[in-house]
């Protein structure tokens, strides 16, 4: 389903009522120094509290530091004897990818990404910006579609986040982001993850704002947090 004009007039009109001033909306930091992080964070981010992720994401800059590439993850894990070792002794999270019996560990999925990402020639958080911006459409090259091919990633919500998480003007259309698009133009609006990246990029786009921070915003409104640190 198309995107509107009308759908975008209203978003906007939303988020200048209940979004406070886009001068205070900030942008994630990230992890501009760690592709490994980038990768973690992307993964155990979906399905889980944050602040789970949160300590999952100290725990492996304790024991490995936090200026890590996709190969020192992957070395890491290898000393870990693998990925089921790696998330009992490092990360310390057992959660599996999705809920249905015989699933992988997310630990699994971060593994076969640091792989995809050293298949590509890409270790470090530059070299994955260089190459999305050399492909022109962060959603249709090849690293994407390989992500789109891993255990229980095929929506695309994770690698939107890890562009995120790269410093890429990227969105990631997760449950939140549904229930705020939901909030905002009712809930009989079709949505999917392509279309409520692209709402909340023309919308975005339409406040002259950056999208990650229009992002950000609408997930701490959804999830009922404070609006402003």
């Amino acid at each position: 389903m198309t995107v509107t004009d009308e759908e975008i007039t209203t978003l906007v009109d939303y988020c200048e009522k209940n979004l406070g001033d886009p001068e205070l909306w900030t942008i994630p930091e990230g992890y501009p120094n760690s592709l490994a992080l980038c990768i973690i964070d992307s993964i155990y981010s979906t399905g889980s509290h944050y602040s789970s992720v949160v300590k999952v994401i100290e725990r492996y800059k304790a024991e490995c530091g936090d200026t890590n590439g996709a190969r020192d993850l992957l070395e890491s894990i290898q000393r870990a004897g693998g990925a089921r070792g790696w998330a009992s002794t490092i990360a310390q999270n057992l959660k599996p990818a999705h809920t249905r019996p015989g699933a992988p560990l997310k630990a699994e999925i971060i593994e076969q990404a640091a792989q995809l990402m050293l298949d590509n020639g890409i270790d470090t958080v530059p070299e994955l910006v260089a190459h999305v911006r050399e492909q022109g459409d962060p959603l249709d090259n090849e690293v994407h579609r390989a992500w789109k091919r891993l255990p229980s990633q095929s929506s695309g919500v994770t690698y939107n986040y890890l562009l995120i998480l790269a410093g890429l003007p990227s969105v990631k259309p997760d449950r939140m982001i549904f229930r705020f698009l939901s909030q905002a133009l009712g809930e009989s609006s079709e949505l999917d993850a392509k279309r409520a990246a692209e709402l909340i990029t023309k919308t975005a786009e339409s406040m002259n704002v950056d999208p990650r921070a229009l992002d950000h915003i609408a997930w701490r409104a959804a999830s009922g947090r404070e609006l402003v640190d």
